[in-house]
């Protein structure tokens, strides 16, 4: 097999691979809700595990300096009214959101 050939095979299966290693939200909804800042690591344990549980939730991430990360599969969407009695509920305060596909 000549180099140019094999070059066009190797790329290809790396571009086919590529492909299937797409993120399984890919195709969901960032949703980025800001609330006061954290003190230490274990204050948003609460709402993390609130969010991990909920059917569509694929991903939840802290920043502790105010901000939650909830990716969600495609087709799942949450309401701001829903979103932040959750915040509410666990004590933290609403500051705001957006959202934005993934």
């Amino acid at each position: 097999m000549g180099g140019s050939m094999w070059r066009r095979r190797v790329l290809g299966l790396v571009f086919v691979s590529g492909l299937s290693l797409a993120p399984a939200w890919a195709g969901g909804t960032l949703y980025k809700v800001r609330t006061n800042s954290m003190d230490c690591d274990y204050c948003a344990y609460d709402v993390q595990e609130t969010f991990e549980q909920m059917k569509g939730v694929v991903d939840f991430e802290v920043d502790p300096e105010g901000v939650f990360f909830i990716k969600t599969a495609p087709g799942t969407r949450f309401a701001r009214e829903q979103l932040k009695k959750i915040l509410l509920d666990a004590g933290f305060d609403f500051k705001g959101m957006s959202e934005e596909p993934l």
